[in-house]
């Protein structure tokens, strides 16, 4: 019978996998309960285990209890990472897992590579940081410097848009690349939010647990990172490690936990779920209340206001961009969607002449 994802033990993928054998997991056991040092730690100062096939099936485990694979797709993978030589994500494109989670990463990864925004192995480091954390991984690559926050965000954007068939992928690359060049003297005021606020203002679905307590506030970047890295070395889940460190309440991980399964059955849309959890922290309210609360106040992107609009576009408050108010209007009417006024209003902020934007709408052919 399949485990639930909660109860899903790394050790049990590294016996299915055949990494470790059972009498040497059995081994490994009263050394870690007795010295308090994790399992998978015993194993590998037992030489059992090397360090990398640790790492790939903490990665595969965090996988499993976000319920974005199942343990057997967990086990298979972790077998052709050991066999074959294979990254985690080589392997599980071998598989032929096929999920919008996965898709979307390896989309964004495809075009960072293309525009050479990165290269291969900074995508793999980035790919399996992303999988064991729950990080987006645009956010992975930005916080670790891989790539200009702005890069990244605009990478986001124009992946959306070629979902969407409004771009190709030729100017999908293209528009990388012009980001990457204004960036080259540096970032600009206001880039340090704008992860937060493409993965917010957009869909994507399904979303992780680190994920959603980022972009509500529950806690600080730096504190996740923090509670990441022990809960790794630990072999401890987010969640309850953020408890531990006193981060987070129990009853606050299971608010947060709810909102993802709703998310991820499609009950609520992420950017609500994520306002839904804001509204518990800030106005110490009941689950059920934020979320009716969310349904009463929940409008159109008509009534969006010019200063959210330009936040949503990737602009600080108090910017006014050249065309933001045309770009505004086009939203309101429906002429135009949020991802196509960011692309614009980006890409004419990249530009050394400052393009008139119906210029630049007709290049796109918009």
């Amino acid at each position: 019978m399949q485990k639930r994802a909660s109860q899903v033990l790394v050790g049990d993928l590294l016996v299915q996998a055949e990494l470790v054998t059972l009498p040497q997991l059995a081994d490994a056991m009263p050394v870690a309960l007795k010295t308090g040092v994790p399992v998978g730690r015993v194993l590998i100062a037992s030489s059992f285990l090397t360090e990398e096939h640790f790492r790939q099936a903490l990665s595969l485990q965090s996988l499993v209890r976000d319920q974005l694979i199942t343990e057997d797709v967990a086990t298979a993978a972790l077998k052709l990472i050991a066999k074959d030589g294979l990254s985690l994500n080589a392997a599980m494109q071998k598989l032929g897992i096929d999920s919008e989670y996965f898709n979307a990463a390896n989309r964004l990864g495809e075009l960072l590579l293309s525009a050479a925004a990165i290269d291969q192995s900074a995508l793999e480091t980035g790919l399996s940081v992303s999988y064991t954390t729950g990080l987006q991984l645009a956010r992975v690559l930005a916080l670790r410097g891989l790539v200009k926050e702005r890069v990244a965000f605009v990478a986001l954007i124009a992946q959306a848009l070629l979902r969407d068939h409004k771009l190709s992928r030729v100017q999908a690359i293209d528009c990388i690349k012009q980001t990457m060049s204004a960036s080259q003297n540096g970032g600009k005021p206001g880039d340090s939010g704008l992860i937060s606020s493409a993965l917010t203002a957009r869909r994507v679905r399904p979303i992780r647990l680190g994920e959603l307590l980022l972009l509500s506030g529950m806690v600080s970047q730096k504190a996740l990172l923090s509670a990441l890295d022990k809960g790794v070395s630990e072999e401890v889940p987010l969640g309850r490690m953020l408890i531990r460190l006193n981060l987070l309440t129990d009853v606050e991980l299971n608010q947060a936990l709810i909102l993802q399964e709703m998310v991820t059955n499609g009950t609520i849309a992420p950017q609500d779920a994520s306002q839904v959890l804001t509204k518990v922290k800030e106005a110490d309210i009941s689950l059920s209340k934020a979320l009716l609360q969310n349904d009463q106040q929940k409008n159109d992107s008509s009534d969006l206001s010019f200063e959210d609009f330009l936040s949503a576009c990737g602009f600080p408050s108090g910017a006014n961009p050249s065309g933001a108010k045309l770009a505004y209007d086009y939203l309101k009417s429906k002429r135009l969607n949020e991802e196509q006024c960011t692309l614009i209003l980006q890409m004419a902020e990249n530009s050394k002449k400052k393009e008139d934007l119906e210029k630049v709408l007709k290049s796109y052919n918009w």
